[in-house]
């Protein structure tokens, strides 16, 4: 009787270490990995911000920003294989100027209320795309309302330099749908506003007023 009750200890506990990757938590049908950002994170949709997620009194004021590069695109969800070269080309040339786009937009929107540098900070800023796709142009110019409208979804976090800790982020997917826009100039409207957003209202207040996520 002991015997059976030691293996069936043992098989619940492999069968638990084995499930363990497929409970870990995600939103946004598997594009967003809460444990990216920290596991005890919570996120809520905000003001032009699709999943936000802001620790206690975490604000940038004051604070030295390290914008540090992207790494190479990793997709995610259930259309990551569907994905062909011409989406693949299009994240890893957006991956590879991403920091200097968010370091431009927050020092812009935040003037000498912060420090960005590319060697140093007391907070990282990183980042990922995890999916991409070029859309249609011909049926967005054809067909309209949204065919073929291409899009970016991304992963922005703020990290303690000293500890490691995340204390906050963001996961977007930013929209092209019409003939004359295209992917990449729609994003980098997006991140203009959103710094300024951040900016003018602060990390708290847009998170305060965020509503629960539904995935």
């Amino acid at each position: 009787m002991r015997l059976r009750i030691s293996l069936t200890c043992v098989w619940c506990i492999a069968i638990l270490a084995l499930a363990a990757p497929l409970l870990a938590a995600t939103l946004d049908k598997g594009k967003l990995e809460v444990s990216w950002f920290s596991d005890d994170a919570i996120f809520r949709e905000a003001d032009e911000i699709d999943y936000l997620w802001v620790s206690e009194g975490f604000e940038l004021d004051g604070k030295l920003l390290l914008f540090k590069p992207w790494p190479a695109p990793e997709f995610l969800g259930p259309k990551a294989s569907e994905r062909d070269e011409k989406d693949h080309q299009l994240a890893k040339m957006m991956s590879s100027t991403m920091h200097e786009v968010f370091a431009s937009a927050f020092a812009k929107a935040y003037g000498d209320r912060i420090k960005t540098s590319f060697e140093s900070g007391n907070i990282l800023v990183e980042g990922r795309i995890v999916d991409s796709s070029t859309g249609s142009t011909a049926a967005k110019m054809w067909v309209g309302f949204g065919a073929g409208a291409g899009n970016t979804t991304i992963d922005v976090r703020f990290v303690d330099a000293a500890s490691g800790k995340g204390l906050g982020g963001f996961h977007h997917r930013v929209v092209s749908g019409t003939n004359w826009s295209t992917t990449e100039g729609k994003f980098f409207n997006w991140v203009d506003e959103t710094a300024e957003s951040f900016a003018k209202k602060g990390f708290q207040k847009l998170y305060a007023k965020g509503k629960k996520v539904k995935d």
